[in-house]
């Protein structure tokens, strides 16, 4: 989860949102979203390609993303997340990826092909420091490579706020009730959702709760923030109908800029 989520501090095991991530999120096509990135990313072939991950959450884009990429450099600075991301790598991790939990900013590392923000990731970047986030990436990047990120549609989502919901979900043996209780901020232009998650297993139920902010960036300002890093050539789709154009009322984008 990702850029601005809530870290755990000295805490030794996870927290329970990050613990069990990959079985609420099971029915997400991660490898979609992949070869979407694939797409986009403006190279005739990842293979190769040395590629920046930001915000990778529990890794179920970086792990699939490492396959298609010559050399891949991941971050998450949410402690809880890179704990459970590391504890996967300790069983079994590509030779081509490189994972730190620390933000771009303090990235050593330049040079890259390309570079790629999933599961609105960028929505976890408010305007306070998108200056400084947008700067870091486009020092990161060659000339003329491609950011892909996926996002929230701001003027979307203010013309039609979330609305309070119930998922259920089934991974595997565990049944997953989501409940959703969003409260939109339009002045503030952000979105608090608030959930209580329960996971129903053979050996008992396991309740949490958890609490995500989003900025909702509107397609315009963001370009603007974009172009002022540096990038040109800023390109939304509509996420669910790609590679169909954008609308005003498409809730989810994917987003490409050119370093410039």
């Amino acid at each position: 989860m990702k850029l601005s989520a809530p870290t755990s501090g000295s805490r030794s095991v996870p927290r329970p949102f990050a613990r069990r991530y990959d079985a609420i999120y099971a029915d997400k096509d991660f490898g979609q979203d992949v070869t979407v990135f694939e797409s986009l990313a403006g190279t005739a072939a990842l293979a190769g390609k040395t590629v920046l991950e930001i915000g990778a959450g529990t890794g179920n884009h970086t792990l699939r993303l490492a396959q298609k990429v010559g050399k891949l450099v991941s971050v998450e600075i949410d402690a809880d997340f890179a704990a459970v991301l590391r504890a996967k790598l300790a069983v079994c991790a590509p030779e081509n990826l490189r994972f730190f939990d620390r933000p771009v900013e303090s990235l050593s590392e330049t040079g890259f092909d390309a570079a790629v923000a999933f599961f609105h990731v960028v929505n976890y970047v408010g305007p306070d420091s998108a200056a400084s986030f947008l700067a870091a990436l486009a020092a990161r990047l060659k000339p003329g490579a491609h950011f892909v990120a996926d996002l929230w549609n701001g003027s979307a989502a203010l013309l039609d706020p979330p609305r309070e919901e119930v998922r259920r979900k089934t991974a595997g043996t565990t049944q997953i009730v989501q409940h959703i209780r969003p409260r939109m901020d339009a002045a503030r232009r952000t979105v608090t959702l608030n959930y209580e998650i329960a996971l129903d297993e053979e050996d008992g139920r396991e309740q949490f709760t958890e609490c995500i902010e989003l900025y909702l960036w509107l397609r315009e300002e963001l370009a603007s923030a974009l172009q002022q890093a540096g990038f040109s050539d800023v390109t939304f789709w509509d996420y669910r109908l790609f590679p169909a154009s954008a609308r005003p009322d498409s809730w989810r984008l994917w987003l490409r800029a050119v370093r410039g």
